[in-house]
């Protein structure tokens, strides 16, 4: 294990944050994680898994492997830098530096500086803007300059590519392909299980959930929005890997035991239901989940925060671990819902 440094999205930080931790728990059975800032984060991982880290995560962008760390943003000091085996085989590199949390400093100051500590610990390295051999990303925060070769960065062009307004069938409130996928992380269920959707809706999370190795089963109720959901399978190359059944999150018609449930309910205004009926049927609907999950599972979803206390579902034995909250719009927050069966 090397201790690595992981870049968060700033879109959503606490749920970037859980996801890397899940991500961790699925490779390694545990959560080697330590934040430095609400972007950034130490782990302790292999070096190799760093670009498997960063294709399978929604919102962690990019991994390095740090060796210089200045604890103030003052430029104009010399610090210590460590040994890198990346930078020993490297002929030549390039540094980028990026400011978070409104910090102020001169980043292309920041990136000379840098530039002049590697090249005199490395003397056979030169400076290549265009096409090096190694990229150096630095992070220039509150808590001072933390710097080092790039390891694996995001790229969400597949995960744009796949947008609901992309998609052969579309509807209004769809899950965005990002959030979809870090929920299907966050039941830590390992690649090969399964992986239960009630509300399959077009399918965003039944599709992110096959993509990263899961057998999915989704369900949807409405006959018509289900057979757009095996549309939308069949328009990203997943018809016969994965097949939809129509029916009913309350009365699931599922026998034996799963390992996880990933799953965007319908909330008040798109359905039409009262908040008393919302309530009633996500008691009934998750009732009828839990008795299909294996021990200590868990359940990820959303919860309308208007209409639904998150704590709603401690009434049938989900013991909630994790709530995200997420602004839709100025009378609609969600809120990314952590549950396990049991204690």
């Amino acid at each position: 294990m090397t201790r690595l440094l992981a870049l968060l999205s700033g879109e959503f930080t606490s749920l970037a944050l859980s996801e890397l931790k899940s991500i961790l728990c699925i490779l390694y059975g545990w959560e080697p994680v330590e934040s430095l800032t609400d972007r950034l984060a130490y782990i302790d991982a292999d070096i190799r898994d760093a670009e498997k880290i960063t294709s399978r995560s929604a919102y962690t962008k990019s991994i390095i492997a740090p060796i210089i760390y200045a604890p103030k943003t003052d430029i104009s000091s010399r610090v210590e830098v460590e040994v890198s085996e990346l930078l020993l085989k490297a002929k030549s590199f390039a540094v980028r530096a990026l400011r978070l949390g409104g910090v102020r400093c001169d980043r292309v100051a920041g990136e000379r500086w840098l530039g002049n500590l590697l090249i005199d610990n490395y003397p056979g390295l030169r400076v290549d803007l265009s096409t090096p051999d190694l990229t150096v990303h630095a992070y220039i925060s509150e808590k001072g300059v933390v710097a080092g070769p790039l390891l694996s960065q995001s790229s969400y062009r597949e995960l744009e590519a796949r947008r609901p307004g992309r998609r052969v069938f579309r509807h209004p409130s769809s899950l965005m392909p990002r959030l979809a996928r870090c929920m299907v992380n966050l039941t830590r269920v390992r690649p090969g299980g399964w992986i239960i959707d009630p509300f399959a809706g077009t399918g965003s999370i039944p599709i992110e959930a096959a993509f990263l190795g899961y057998r999915v089963i989704p369900i949807e109720l409405k006959r018509w929005i289900a057979r757009g959901c095996l549309q939308n399978l069949g328009w990203v190359g997943l018809r016969g890997k994965v097949d939809v059944i129509c029916g009913d999150a309350t009365s699931l018609p599922l026998r034996g035991f799963y390992q996880g449930v990933a799953t965007d309910p319908p909330y008040g205004r798109s359905t039409k239901l009262s908040d008393r009926n919302l309530r009633r049927l996500y008691l009934n609907a998750f009732s009828a989940i839990a008795e299909i999950l294996e021990r200590h599972s868990r359940v990820v979803t959303a919860i309308p925060q208007q209409q639904v206390e998150p704590s709603l579902l401690e009434e049938i034995g989900l013991r909630l671990l994790e709530q995200h909250p997420i602004r839709v719009h100025s009378s609609l927050t969600r809120v990314v819902c952590v549950y396990s069966l049991g204690s």
